[in-house]
């Protein structure tokens, strides 16, 4: 598989900003654990993807980067969640809840893809999930990328690499649902690399797919799962952390 469609967002059609994805609502907590957490989250020490990628936190100072891309239409449009046009006041809101989405253990689950070669600078998220095996609906992975870095397979390798060390080892999750509206292939295409099997094919109209509400159009959506078992969990072809180029590492 190749994420080489120029004008094709690599997104799982919508957990990113979604009001009602199926990842976890955010625990009430009291101040003393949002303080503990909110530590943890901005000491994350970031893992390299290549030699000049990593997946770390989002931070406040993100927020201009973050609205610069949710307003570039061809990430928008393979988004259910966010408003549009994407405002300051949207993004602080949402950078200010990422402490919330973390595990028990305080690992976080939505990462800042970041071009370190360009001082750092967000080009794209990835989120995973922490819900357990009952719940099979909404997306339990989410994610896009700028355009400028398709075509480097940039994503399905970052999510390998976290759906393994996340959500399989730490939270001991087994079975995963996601979707992408139809034509977005190279979303498909991106988690059939990884596993994941599309329930029910369409037919010519995408009469037989489920289907989600965008700007008040229908749109039919792919649905697709991952099932895997301890033994799938041992044999998970799992992605090592690059080693980043001598000049990026302080």
């Amino acid at each position: 598989m190749t994420e080489n469609t120029a004008t094709a967002t690599l997104t799982a059609a919508a957990q990113e900003h979604q009001e009602h994805a199926s990842v976890s609502t955010p625990t009430p907590r009291t101040p003393e654990e949002h303080a503990r957490l909110l530590a943890l989250h901005n000491s994350f020490k970031p893992v390299w993807l290549t030699e000049t990628i990593t997946l770390g936190p989002w931070l406040p100072s993100d927020r201009e980067t973050l609205v610069e891309h949710l307003n570039d239409a061809r990430i928008h449009s393979y988004l259910y969640g966010p408003p549009f046009p994407y405002t300051l006041k949207d993004a602080d809101l949402w950078l200010g809840s990422k402490v919330d989405r973390m595990t028990d253990k305080g690992t976080l689950l939505d990462f800042c893809l970041r071009d370190m070669a360009k001082g750092g600078k967000a080009i794209g998220s990835l989120a995973v999930t922490n819900v357990g095996d009952d719940k099979l609906e909404g997306d339990d992975t989410g994610y896009w990328l700028s355009p400028e870095y398709h075509g480097q397979g940039l994503m399905s390798k970052a999510l390998r690499m976290m759906l393994h060390r996340v959500s399989m080892v730490e939270v001991g999750k087994r079975k995963f649902n996601a979707h992408a509206f139809l034509g977005n292939h190279a979303s498909r295409r991106t988690m059939e690399k990884i596993g994941f099997v599309v329930q029910q094919e369409a037919d010519e109209e995408g009469k037989k797919l489920q289907r989600a509400v965008k700007n008040g159009e229908e749109i039919p959506m792919w649905s697709l799962r991952l099932y895997v078992t301890d033994e799938d969990v041992e044999r998970w072809e799992v992605v090592p952390e690059a080693t980043p180029l001598p000049s990026l590492v302080k």
